[in-house]
């Protein structure tokens, strides 16, 4: 469940990538809503996650119109199509209204789908890592935070057996995007990937996962780089530097006359990804999950020097509901430490890693690991627009919190067999980026409260309002509401 609109997961692996279900092969449907707040500043749980699509300011009004669908490129009633080829697509378009006036398009796609391998081009909404997608504080470096990327990826569709026996699956990707214009930066790319394993088969009880996910802004120009960071504004961005990027390696930078010794010492690019591992443990009356995605910016942390930075999380998944009005459909826990970053300097005696990883941030891609002024990451590294005014220091930095420790807890349930009811609480200490502390170690509480059912009105809606709230000093202290209502206004 998602503020605003209404959209089905399913989780392979409960989150390396999250797919929507269609409850028909096609679907149109529009939506309508609108916020408030106390302040002129929207509560931090009823904007944050939800794609780059709710405003930052408050009130606003909001409404969508999107259409998504299956199209079977093969006559399945042949016994010679078992294995029929698929072609999915969705769009959707945003309109607010308020103190921001937004006109945005946060999907717009067509994937090609055989078996368990699957082609996709443009805009779709994805949440990558290990992790628990519906009750997250969001995952390490691709939340859903932001507007998404449009990209073409190639890679599997949920977890693809290797072998017959099933007791290793793979579920991975390569992905080539494009990063907006902006003042600062133009013309840049985006390279990811990612692969996990799965030890176990999708029967068994116990299951392990490991893998890593790897993203990167490179290539671009831009006028206000000088000679220490480019040659002439331009980044490192043709087809020959591409091996550097998807191997994060140093070849050839010496001495190029294109390459600067930031390039060389740094890598082409600003690297940013998770290292995943996780446990699934189903018995009878409870299934658990345990996950830690390990943080890395650079080298030291992808060399485990900045243990023990990371997102870790117990999700709890009752099997067993006592009773029919109100019964619990998951419980999760997660901690997110973001201080040791590899160490306290950039200087780092008896290794030759630095540290003072400064994470999301970047010297030459000075906007920081951010898309559409919003972070692409966990939401709860944040960018110094998005404090309160007294915690908005001159650094030089874009992002001027990524030192903080934080605890979360989430929690969906169902009541009287048909209201979704969805809280979130969260708290967390902040300690600014290294060598620039926040006045104070401004702490902050967050939660929300958003309840869901299906209403009689105008043939059948769904009805969606929530409840949000800020409290401390990293945010201006806030408490506001949101109400949307969804209508299908297509099927067939």
């Amino acid at each position: 469940m998602k503020h605003l609109y209404y959209v089905n997961i399913i989780l392979f692996l409960t989150g390396l990538t999250a797919y929507a279900q269609l409850p028909a092969p096609h679907e149109g449907y529009v939506e309508v809503g609108g916020m408030a707040a106390s302040s002129a500043r929207t509560p931090f749980w009823l904007r944050a996650n939800q794609f780059g699509t709710i405003p930052l300011s408050a009130p606003a009004v909001t409404g969508r119109a999107g259409i998504r669908g299956r199209i079977l490129l093969t006559d399945t009633t042949k016994q010679t199509a078992r294995k029929p080829w698929t072609v999915s697509y969705g769009a959707e378009l945003v309109g607010n209204a308020g103190r921001d006036n937004q006109l945005l398009a946060p999907e717009y796609f067509v994937s090609l789908t055989h078996r368990q391998i699957q082609l996709t081009a443009g805009r779709r909404r994805e949440v990558i890592g290990l992790v628990d997608t519906t009750l997250s504080s969001g995952s390490y470096a691709w939340s859903g935070n932001a507007l998404p990327l449009p990209k073409i990826q190639f890679g599997t569709r949920g977890f693809a057996p290797l072998g017959r026996r099933q007791w290793l699956a793979i579920n991975a990707f390569i992905a080539h995007g494009l990063f907006a214009n902006t003042d600062y930066m133009q013309h840049s790319f985006l390279h990811q990937k990612s692969i996990i394993l799965r030890v176990g088969k999708p029967t068994s009880a116990i299951r392990v996962y490991g893998g890593i996910n790897h993203s990167v802004q490179w290539g671009g120009h831009s006028d206000y780089l000088d000679y220490h960071y480019a040659v002439n504004g331009q980044l490192p961005g043709q087809l020959r530097d591409f091996p550097n990027v998807l191997f994060a390696i140093r070849t050839g930078g010496l001495n190029n006359p294109r390459v600067t010794s930031f390039d060389y010492v740094n890598l082409y690019g600003n690297h940013v990804g998770s290292i995943d591992l996780g446990m699934e443990l189903r018995l009878a009356s409870v299934h658990l999950m345990l996950y830690h995605q390990h943080s890395f910016d650079d080298a030291s942390g992808m060399l485990l020097q900045n243990v023990p930075d990371g997102l870790s999380g117990l999700r709890i998944r009752p099997q067993k509901h006592g009773s029919a009005d109100f019964h619990i459909d998951a419980v999760l826990v997660e901690f997110l430490s973001t201080l040791h970053q590899s160490g306290p300097s950039f200087y780092q005696a008896n290794t030759h890693t630095k540290g003072a990883d400064n994470y999301f941030n970047n010297g030459q891609y000075a906007e920081g690991w951010t898309y559409n002024d919003r972070v692409i990451g966990t939401p709860f590294i944040t960018r110094k627009q998005d404090l309160s005014p007294d915690l908005q220091n001159n650094t030089q930095w874009t992002i001027n919190n990524n030192r903080l420790q934080m605890a979360h807890v989430g929690l969906s349930a169902t009541l009287a067999q048909r209201i979704s009811c969805l809280a979130k609480v969260s708290y967390s200490q902040n300690y600014g980026v290294p060598g620039e502390p926040l006045p104070g170690t401004p702490s902050q509480w967050s939660s929300l409260l958003q309840l869901q059912t299906p209403v009689s009105w105008m043939g059948g809606m769904t009805l969606t309002a929530a409840v949000a709230a800020d409290i401390g000093e990293l945010y201006t202290n806030s408490i506001g509401g949101s109400v949307g209502l969804r209508k299908t206004v297509w099927q067939k």
